[in-house]
C-alpha cells in the first residue's frame, strides 16, 4: 500500500511502539495550497463491507462488472449494471500472502489487470506480498512485520464469464525480495503497446536508505541505480518467452535492453513510492473519445512533497536527489538544499513532475485516472487523484483534479455535495470502469482490517454530458 510518511513509517519499529511514539507530523506550520475548483462531486455509494479496497479494474469484457482488490487479500466483484456487490470472492489470495499487520502495513494484494485479450484468453495479473524467511542484517528482519517478497503472478479463468478465477492456475512471472515492509506501490497495467507495466519502490523506510548505518539501499540508493528495479516502473512483454524456462520477454524499446548497462526490465527510475499510475485511454487516432496513451504516476513524497508525472520512456524522475520539484538532502530531509545536480549518475537529465503540493494539503498522494466517460461532461479530460488524509491518524482524505488536456500544472480539490462536506475517511485508491466512469475507494480504518471499506462512483452534480457520441461499442476495448 501507499506510504504516509517516513517519519511514522520508515524507522522500522514495531506497530505498538510507532503508535506510542507517534511525532507531529512534519505538515505542520505549512501552508494549504490547493483551492476548490469550479466542479462538484457526488459519491454514490455501490459497493461496502470491505476492508481496504486499494484498486478496481475492469476486465474488457463487455461483462459490466468492477473487479475491486482489497489488500486483505481478495479480489471481490461489483455488478454494475444490477448495482449488486458479489459476496464470493473472484480470487482469494490470502493464504499466499504475508499476514497483513490491521493497524497499518503496505503490503499486501496491491494490483491487477486484465490481458487486453482476456475475453479469449482468459489471462489477468495480480501483484502480491510474499512472505519469506530473511537474513540476519537485513532492516526487515526480526520485525515485527517480517520480510517479504514482492511477486507478480498470472492467473487464469476457465471461462470468461466465470466470477471465479482459478487459484491453481498461478503463474509466478517475477519476484523480487523487498527489504522493507514499505514502498511496494503495487499497480499493474497493460499500456497501449500491449505491454504489461508495473512498479516497485524505492524498498522501503526512509530516504532511499542513504541516512542508514551503512545504507540500507546501497552507497547511491536504489532509485538512482539502475542495477536494481527497485524505485522504478517496469515494462514486460507477457505474450513471448526467449527461451524455455523464461516468463517473458524484454521489449526491444526498453531503455538499458540488450548489452546496455542496467536492468533490462526498466522502463523509467529515480522513483520512490510510486503507488498508482493509470494511461490516458483519451484523445487518439481512431478513437474519438480520448487516449493519446500519456503514463500519469503519481509518486508519493516523504516529508513535504507530493508529485504527480507524465512518465517518458527512459526517464529518470530524481529520487532520491529531488522531491517534488525542490532538492532533497537525505540527511536533513525537512530542508531542501538550495542546489543539487541536475543530472543522474550517469548524466542524464532529472525530470520534473507535472505537479507538487506540499504536506499542508496531505501526506501521500493517491494517484487516480483522467476521466474520458460520457456521465459527466465537466469532468472529460481531467485528471482525478487524491490524498490519503490531511494526517495520520484522523481519516481526512481529500479528492482532486488537474486539466490533463491543459495546463496541467494547476490542482484544484474537488467540491463535495451541495453542502461541501469533508470527505471524513481514509483515501485509499480509485478505479475505472469499463465505459471510463470513475470509483473512489475508502476505508474508515487506518490499516487493513475491519469493514469499512467502501466503493463510491464518482458524478458531477447537476451534469448530464449529451455528446453525440453515443456508441457504446466504439468506447469499449476491442475483441
Amino acid at each position: 500500500m501507499i506510504n504516509c510518511n517516513s517519519r511514522y513509517t520508515g524507522r522500522l519499529a514495531t506497530i505498538v511502539a510507532l503508535a506510542a511514539g507517534f511525532l507531529p507530523s512534519l505538515s505542520q506550520g505549512l501552508t494549504t495550497s490547493i483551492p476548490q475548483g469550479e466542479i462538484v462531486a457526488e459519491l454514490e455509494l455501490v459497493c461496502s463491507g470491505l476492508t481496504s479496497p486499494v484498486y478496481a479494474t475492469h476486465a474488457g469484457d463487455k461483462s459490466g462488472r468492477l473487479f475491486i482488490v482489497d489488500q486483505a487479500g481478495q479480489i471481490r466483484i461489483l455488478d454494475v449494471r444490477h448495482g449488486v456487490c458479489l459476496s464470493e470472492p473472484f480470487l482469494d489470495l490470502t493464504a499466499k500472502m504475508v499476514v497483513v499487520n490491521p493497524f497499518f502495513d503496505e503490503r499486501g494484494l496491491l494490483g491487477l489487470a486484465f490481458h487486453p485479450q482476456f475475453r479469449m484468453n482468459g489471462r489477468l495479473f495480480v501483484r502480491y506480498s510474499a512472505p519469506r524467511a530473511g537474513s540476519p542484517g537485513e532492516p526487515c528482519f526480526g520485525t515485527s512485520r517480517g520480510c517479504h517478497e514482492a511477486i507478480l503472478a498470472e492467473f487464469r479463468v476457465a471461462n470468461r464469464r466465470a466470477n471465479f478465477a482459478d487459484p491453481a492456475s498461478e503463474r509466478i512471472l517475477f519476484r523480487i525480495d523487498e527489504p522493507q515492509f514499505n514502498h511496494n506501490s503495487g499497480t499493474v497495467a497493460f499500456g497501449p503497446d500491449g505491454l504489461l507495466y508495473f512498479t516497485l519502490g524505492d524498498g522501503g523506510g526512509a530516504n532511499d536508505g542513504l541516512a542508514d548505518i551503512p545504507p540500507s539501499h546501497g552507497p547511491i540508493g536504489n532509485g538512482q541505480n539502475i542495477d536494481t528495479v527497485l524505485g522504478s516502473i517496469l515494462r514486460i512483454d507477457v505474450d513471448s518467452t526467449p527461451g524455455p524456462g523464461l516468463e517473458y520477454a524484454i521489449p526491444a524499446g526498453n531503455p538499458f535492453a540488450g548489452e546496455t548497462p542496467g536492468a533490462d526490465e526498466i522502463y523509467a527510475y529515480g522513483l520512490r513510492n510510486p503507488y498508482r499510475f493509470s494511461f490516458d485511454r483519451g484523445r487518439g487516432k481512431g478513437n474519438r473519445r480520448g487516449g493519446d496513451g500519456r503514463l500519469f504516476l503519481a509518486d508519493v513524497g516523504q516529508g513535504l512533497f507530493e508529485e504527480v508525472n507524465i512518465i517518458q520512456n527512459g526517464g529518470n524522475y530524481g529520487w532520491v536527489i529531488a522531491e517534488g520539484f525542490h532538492c532533497f538532502d537525505p540527511f536533513n530531509s525537512g530542508m531542501p538544499p538550495s542546489s543539487c545536480p541536475g543530472t543522474g549518475p550517469g548524466g542524464e537529465p532529472l525530470l520534473n513532475p507535472i505537479a507538487e503540493y506540499n504536506h499542508g494539503d496531505g501526506i501521500a498522494v493517491i494517484g487516480g485516472f483522467v476521466y474520458r466517460g460520457k456521465e459527466s461532461a465537466q469532468l472529460f479530460g481531467k485528471y482525478v487523484f487524491g490524498d490519503f488524509s490531511s494526517s495520520f491518524f484522523v481519516p481526512g482524505g481529500r479528492l482532486f483534479w488537474l486539466d490533463a488536456d491543459g495546463a496541467l500544472t494547476d490542482i484544484f480539490e474537488f467540491q463535495l455535495g451541495e453542502l461541501n462536506l469533508p470527505l471524513g475517511k481514509f483515501l485509499f485508491g480509485f478505479g475505472e470502469g469499463e465505459d471510463g466512469e470513475l470509483y473512489v475507494l475508502t476505508s474508515g480504518s487506518l490499516g487493513p482490517s475491519g469493514n469499512s471499506g467502501e466503493v463510491f462512483r464518482l458524478r458531477v452534480a447537476g451534469d448530464d454530458d449529451e455528446d453525440s457520441d453515443s456508441d457504446s461499442d466504439s468506447d469499449s476495448d476491442s475483441d
